[in-house]
């Protein structure tokens, strides 16, 4: 039990490379290599950091996160799959919110719920095929978590959550601007 309230000391200094990973990844041209990887290695770093905090709605949405960057290297895989394995994984995650009461411990986590789920959605859409419902799903998942984790940091006092509002905050910025410059 001691050693997990020592590693927990270490989840900020954990997530905060990781965050800067997935920040850059943000701003690198869409697509690339270099976004893909940054994407892959920056989501389960910061799932080990949400891990070694405690903070079971922030790792379900990097293990998501994590399943996504995984699929951006998996081209080929079929439109079905895509939205089996994504929709499927943000369900039972929130279904494992459900079942372990999570809502004792943390009243707020529907919110978080409801923008991992478009998160997970976003990531099984075809954006070239779709771009305004691909980047209206990221983009709203992206506030909805920004959203949940600004509750989280000032409200809760839950020190970590400023990592995830930050990331959430620029993540939704670009699909927002697309969804927004394509409807005005």
């Amino acid at each position: 039990m001691r050693e997990k309230s020592d590693m927990a000391k270490y989840s900020l200094i954990i997530g905060i490379p990781a965050m800067i990973l997935l920040v850059v990844g943000t701003i690198v041209e869409s697509g690339s290599l270099l976004q893909r990887l940054l994407f892959v290695i920056g989501a389960p770093v910061l799932g080990l950091a949400a891990r070694l905090n405690r903070q079971k709605m922030f790792l379900i949405l990097q293990i998501i996160a994590t399943i996504g960057a995984i699929f951006a290297f998996l081209s080929n895989l079929h439109t079905f799959s895509r939205y089996a394995i994504m929709v499927g994984s943000g369900i039972l995650g929130v279904g494992y919110l459900i079942k372990t009461n999570y809502f004792k411990e943390d009243a707020w986590w529907p919110l978080g719920g409801l923008g991992l789920l478009s998160i997970a959605i976003g990531f099984a859409t075809d954006a070239t095929a779709y771009p305004i419902l691909f980047n209206s799903l990221i983009g709203a998942g992206g506030v909805l978590v920004a959203l949940y984790s600004a509750i989280g940091f000032f409200h809760l006092k839950v020190k970590i959550a400023s990592i995830w509002l930050v990331l959430n905050i620029i993540f939704s910025i670009n699909p927002l601007i697309t969804v927004f410059s394509q409807i005005l």
